[in-house]
Order: C-alpha cells, then structure tokens, then sequence
C-alpha cells in the first residue's frame, strides 16, 4: 500500500512504486490525501485495512503529514497490524523520530538520500551540522534530508564555481556545473557527476534508517535503486554506475 499527498506529479510518483511492485509480482493499493491532513484516524485505518496484516504501509509525505498519520496508528493501536512501515526521504528526519518515541523503533523504515546525521561523523557532516546550528535555528524540522539537500546543493555549487577561471558568465558557470565529475559530497552515497546526459539522476543509491529512541539510526548501509524502475535504468544506460564516495563506507 502506497500513499502520498493529492498535490500535482502524484501520477509520476506513483509508477515507481508500480513498477516495483509489477516486477515482484505483488499486488499493491494506491491511495492520494488531501493535505494538511483533517481525519488521520480514517487516513491510518483505511491503510492499514488496504494493506493487509502480510504487506506494508509506504508513506510520501513531509514529516509533519506522515507524523499526524504515525500518530494516529500508534493511537488506534495499528503499527503492529502490518508487517512494516516505510516512509520516503523526508521521513529522516530526527523531528519525526523523537516525536513518535521508542515505540516505533525499528517498526518504520526511511529511504534515506543522504547520510543519516545522527551516525555519520565525517568532516563534511560536521561542517554541515555546524552551520545548521549557527545559522539555521528556524529550519523547520532541523537537521534533516530538507536541510541536508540544502548544503549538498550548494556544497556542489561551490565546487563547481571554484573550477572557474575568469570572469562568471553564463557559459563559464554552466560548463562549470556541467563540467562536475565524480565529487565526494559527503552526504551521498555515490560521487556526484553531471555531464552531458539525456537525463540527469545521479544520486542512485541511498540508505535506509529507522528511529531508535528519538533518533534516525542506519538500517541498511548504501544500496543501489532498483533498476526496475525504467528512468534508472535508462540513467545507468546512458551514465555508467558511478563509484561509491569513500565517505559513504
């Protein structure tokens, strides 16, 4: 069973998940929310009877939607209706893990894009986490996969701007950025390249985290995206495999 917010691209989302499941041969449920989120109760019922006490409630959206949604299962007593629940990148957040408590530990499992903060001590995840605290006070949700992508996007664009020799033009920065190959982020698994592809998804490996006592702990170490889904496999086609940065392992 998978659900997400009823906002545009939901149709886009959704053929990940198909495909996925298409190819395992397992039967999955769509479902599409309102947001915010106004009845959570019939929200985490309606999933969980969806999804069946042999399969999995997969969440995407923002951490305070699937908040209300967690919540709302813990409150009906449904976590432990389901086999396991999920939930998409912006669920790895400490905000979630600490507002649901002990109780979820290793009862919900986050894709995690980025390294999990809370055990990855690496000079690119300390820097990161210092800004945050001196800079980012009204960050909402705080250190996070939102705050996270934040400081690899621009941890990239000064990489790419220090390759420039000269005066920054159009041309020049754009060959910059296009000129990226194989950088170590620190953040993500993989090193980091642009290029001159017909489509651009280098970020193709991920963890997976679970709470554990209010915080986001490593389930799963760096794992490929499965090719199953026709945009990676085109990617991986056209671009390679990229390496493993050495700051993921």
């Amino acid at each position: 069973m998978f659900d997400q917010s009823n906002v545009p691209g939901t149709g886009y989302i959704a053929a990940g998940p198909a495909a996925l499941a298409a190819a395992a041969h397992t039967p999955i449920v769509q479902l599409t929310e309102n947001v915010p989120i106004s009845d959570a109760n019939s929200v985490a019922i309606k999933e969980v009877d969806d999804a069946g006490p042999n399969g999995a409630v997969v969440l995407n959206f923002t951490p305070p939607e699937a908040l209300v949604i967690l919540q709302a299962a813990q409150k009906l007593g449904l976590e432990d209706r389901v086999k396991m629940w999920g939930c998409s990148t912006p669920c790895n957040t400490d905000f979630l893990a600490a507002s649901l408590g002990p109780k979820w530990n290793s009862k919900l499992f986050v894709n995690a894009e980025l390294a999990p903060p809370d055990d990855t001590n690496t000079p690119s995840m300390n820097l990161y986490k210092a800004i945050l605290k001196q800079y980012g006070s009204s960050v909402q949700g705080g250190i996070g996969s939102f705050s996270q992508m934040g400081f690899t996007e621009a941890e990239i664009a000064v990489h790419a701007l220090q390759s420039v020799t000269g005066a920054y033009t159009v041309q020049s920065v754009n060959a910059a950025f296009k000129a990226v190959k194989d950088f170590d982020t620190g953040q993500l698994c993989q090193m980091w390249t642009y290029g001159a592809y017909p489509l651009h998804i280098p970020n193709n490996s991920d963890w997976t985290v679970t709470p554990k006592d209010g915080k986001m702990v490593t389930a799963q170490g760096c794992t490929l995206i499965s090719a199953v889904d026709p945009q990676i496999a085109a990617y991986r086609s056209a671009a390679g495999t990229a390496p493993n940065a050495p700051s993921s392992s």
